[in-house]
């Protein structure tokens, strides 16, 4: 069973409750502008790989409605560590 809240995912697993906090980052007008052309994974988003300004990748993250990064909660990255988003292959 999963629930999912504002601020955080919860899934119970074997009677243990495991929490991933998350947090959102608003994308500059630039990459909202390149994600509402793009078609959604499902209702509301997209799966998206992050590249960031140091080389590194962020795959599988999740954007709501081409305007929202969703990030784990101890994720230190602000948008404009970001240099490029694209759609997630599947």
């Amino acid at each position: 069973m999963q629930t999912l809240r504002a601020l955080g995912t919860h899934f119970q697993s074997n009677s243990v409750l495991n929490t991933v906090e998350t947090k959102t980052i608003k994308l500059p007008d630039s990459f909202i502008d390149i994600l509402v052309n793009l078609p959604e994974t499902e209702m509301g988003y997209q799966i998206v790989k992050v590249i960031l300004r140091n080389g590194k990748v962020l795959h599988g993250q999740k954007v709501l409605n081409s305007e929202l990064l969703m990030l784990e909660k101890d994720e230190l990255i602000q948008a404009r560590d970001i240099v490029n988003i694209e759609l997630e292959s599947k």
